[in-house]
């Protein structure tokens, strides 16, 4: 191979690598776990008002969809010290006792309740917050109260080279 062709191949390894390190970081304080990124908020906000923060950011409240992934979020929270509640995407406003995540309307298919959760207390409580007094198990509490939030930014699952 001639010396010229070595350097351009040379240029479309770097340009490839580059462009697959931009698109396989997560957004600075945003931590990365499988197909997708998470932000911890530090400010607190009613589940209506988080679920905007995260939408200003493309984003959408956590979905929890499997042990490991809540494992991961339990981890983050202990290794960064945020003891606090958080807001997660579920909810059940739509039909009572029936819990969808806000951005599908998927009814759950994996649970991580705290015991005797959910209780709809007082007959108001429709969204969903992982617990910290239960070691971030799950916990339905009225949609007002305001709390933390994880917002969950999904990777594109068809990333194109243009150009």
């Amino acid at each position: 191979m001639e010396y010229s062709g070595i350097v351009f191949l040379c240029h479309i390894l770097v340009v490839f690598k580059l462009f697959a390190t931009i698109h396989s970081q997560c957004p600075v304080g945003w931590h990365h776990f499988e197909k997708s990124c998470y932000f911890l908020s530090d400010n607190k906000y009613n589940w209506i008002l988080a679920e905007d923060d995260c939408r200003a950011h493309n984003a959408r409240l956590a979905e929890i969809e499997s042990k490991e992934q809540s494992d991961y979020l339990i981890k983050i929270f202990k290794d960064f010290g945020k003891h606090h509640d958080y807001w997660i995407g579920g909810r059940d406003d739509v039909i009572e006792g029936t819990w969808q995540w806000a951005s599908s309307n998927i009814i759950f298919n994996f649970t991580a309740w705290a015991e005797g959760r959910p209780n709809n207390n007082h007959g108001n409580e429709d969204c969903l917050q992982m617990d910290y007094d239960h070691n971030w198990e799950w916990n339905d509490q009225p949609c007002l109260e305001t709390e933390y939030f994880v917002c969950e930014l999904k990777y594109p699952d068809d990333l194109q080279i243009i150009g």
